[in-house]
């Protein structure tokens, strides 16, 4: 059972360390067009329930083995918010956490439930997606469970914004077709506007999606971030840079075994350059035998080439 997942270069939080808290199978309120994972009927709480003390002692272990990581990122094979002892848990990790910031990576859509944000106060920084404003482009793109109120998950990120002390940050993806109208993006500006906001990120789809949707150009990216820009709001847009430039020391510095590659591959294709300068070089020996042994493929998406594993294994 691989809880940890990484290290993982980060464009916009450095090296990060993942914890899954849904590790064996895919479990989230969503099942949106663009997600990483392989697409799955979208469920309204957890079936498959870590215990906190399995998750601590992951933790514990990895971070003696890691030394110069900057996030631990609470994430999960889904919406890591489904997981019922997240307030347990992070009580516990402050303990054990050191100097180590936590990043929370959510959907945003329990943030009304007070057990949940509770929970999501703890984090040192939490970073929430919003995708649309309107109802119907929401389920296009989201693809929630049934009966889900969009105007209270609204109510409650507008809500938690306010009550969190720690970094708030947003993201919004756009999908060519779906949500990348202007009218779409000024509403949702006009939402972020009061919001103390970090920052804003603005992407498109990066990595290969479980559903077949097209990326933005950059150009049409750009277009829309000028709504936003006119709203005062700190926007970022994404770039792919060379990871050691952001982190000298990362360099080589990721030893993987081959369940390692793919659990973290399973959550999250990694580029081919990526992989050069993270992954050291016996990792990228044992990523070549899975490579011949067609249990890793290389696929292409804007471009860039990633590593990424093939249809059946993600359903593993």
């Amino acid at each position: 059972m691989n809880i940890i997942f990484g290290p993982i270069h980060s464009r916009r939080f450095g090296e990060s360390l993942g914890i899954d808290l849904s590790p064996q199978t895919k479990q989230c309120n969503y099942d949106c067009l663009y997600c990483e994972l392989e697409g799955k009927k979208a469920q309204m709480s957890m079936q498959e329930i870590l215990k906190v003390d399995d998750i601590l002692t992951a933790i514990k272990e990895a971070l003696k083995k890691y030394k110069n990581i900057q996030s631990l990122t609470i994430t999960a094979n889904g919406e890591p918010t489904l997981y019922p002892h997240l307030y347990e848990l992070m009580l516990k990790l402050e303990d054990i956490k050191g100097h180590t910031q936590t990043l929370l990576l959510t959907n945003g859509s329990l943030l009304w439930d007070i057990n949940v944000s509770r929970a999501c106060l703890l984090f040192d920084k939490v970073k929430f997606s919003l995708d649309a404003l309107t109802q119907a482009t929401f389920k296009k793109i989201d693809r929630p469970i049934k009966n889900i109120d969009l105007e209270k998950i609204l109510q409650g990120i507008y809500q938690f914004s306010a009550d969190f002390s720690g970094e708030l940050y947003a993201e919004i993806l756009f999908v060519k077709g779906i949500n990348d109208t202007i009218l779409e993006a000024q509403k949702m500006a006009r939402f972020l506007a009061p919001m103390r906001l970090k920052r804003l990120d603005i992407s498109t789809i990066d990595r290969p999606p479980a559903y077949a949707v097209k990326p933005l150009s950059l150009e049409e990216l750009q277009k829309l971030a000028q709504v936003f820009y006119a709203y005062n709001l700190p926007v970022s847009l994404p770039t792919r840079i060379n990871p050691t430039k952001a982190n000298p020391t990362a360099t080589k510095s990721i030893d993987l075994s081959q369940e390692q590659i793919l659990k973290t591959l399973a959550l999250r294709p990694m580029s081919k350059e990526d992989v050069k300068w993270l992954w050291n070089n016996s990792t990228q020996d044992l990523l070549q035998n899975l490579i011949k042994a067609k249990e890793v493929i290389i696929i292409s998406l804007n471009g860039v080439e990633f590593y990424d594993l093939p249809k059946n294994l993600h359903t593993k």
